[in-house]
């Protein structure tokens, strides 16, 4: 299965409407499969599917990962966050931020040559916030949560109400993006296989109960006059001109209530002050050289 789009039709092509499973000693008959969809993002289910036998009803809602998948969030915005973290998001996004702020300090934000992974010309705005199921790049660390937080990030619990119920083949369906486990495969073969591999949510976060957070940054490509859009920051770079030189400050208190627009147009304003078009034209004169990739 090359890619997770192929790889989600797979499992849903599996699972055949009117055939029998056996799952948990018992055998169903599949009554209905179907991606859960929203009007806008998506919910945490990848994959639903009704069971019923004689006597019960059995929804199987499966948020599906591929074997070398280490996203879990990757577009976080204030919305998110307070359902993901609950009413004090902030704290939590503003400890984990903290916890690595010497590293935020010690990084060059400003590439006359290119970087490790830095084009030549970027000025970094701010550094969007992640959540993974690993430890990603230098400025990563693991996040301080509960066992419930985490079961919340995995099942999508505080999900708005259109997420949570979610629509299946043009369908309300009430809780149906809610995940209740969790499928981590390369290999998808038949219905039997996925649920003979798939585990529940509560057994998974058993066996992986961490979740790590990285910073990613934005930054803007001073000869390409670009940046990648107006994305939500956890950490900003709060550019100014102090005594003639373009000089940055790290805030860490507006944690994603700072998007990338705010951060360009204020470093904008700077560049224009100083006559500065792209990186070439600074230096140690112009520039705070703690700020300089050398």
């Amino acid at each position: 299965m090359p890619n997770f789009g192929d790889a989600e039709r797979k499992i849903l092509s599996v699972f055949k409407i009117g055939e029998t499973v056996e799952f948990e000693n018992l055998v169903w008959k599949i009554e209905k499969v179907g991606k859960p969809t929203c009007n806008s993002g998506e919910p945490k289910t990848d994959v639903y599917v009704l069971l019923c036998n004689d006597k019960n009803k059995k929804e199987i809602k499966i948020s599906y990962k591929k074997e070398n998948a280490d996203f879990l969030e990757n577009k976080i915005n204030c919305v998110r966050a307070e359902q993901l973290f609950g009413c004090k998001w902030k704290e939590v996004i503003n400890a984990s931020t903290a916890a690595i702020n010497a590293r935020f300090k010690s990084k060059a934000k400003i590439y006359k040559k290119a970087g490790m992974r830095t084009e030549k010309g970027a000025i970094t705005l701010g550094w969007k916030f992640e959540l993974l199921n690993k430890p990603g790049g230098d400025l990563s660390g693991r996040m301080n949560l509960t066992r419930s937080q985490v079961y919340d990030v995995y099942a999508g619990t505080n999900l708005s109400s259109d997420k949570k119920n979610a629509m299946v083949n043009n369908e309300v369906i009430c809780n149906s993006g809610i995940a209740n486990y969790i499928l981590v495969s390369d290999t998808v073969d038949s219905a039997e296989s996925v649920l003979k591999q798939m585990v529940t949510i509560e057994d998974y976060i058993t066996e992986h109960p961490h979740i790590y957070f990285a910073c990613k940054a934005l930054n803007y490509r001073t000869f390409k006059d670009k940046y990648d859009g107006d994305r939500p920051l956890a950490v900003q770079v709060d550019w100014k001109v102090l005594n003639g030189k373009l000089s940055s400050n790290i805030l860490y208190c507006h944690p994603l209530e700072k998007n990338g627009n705010e951060m360009y147009n204020q470093l904008l304003n700077c560049l224009k002050q100083l006559n500065i078009v792209n990186t070439d034209d600074i230096n140690s004169n112009n520039a705070n050289i703690e700020d300089i990739h050398q």
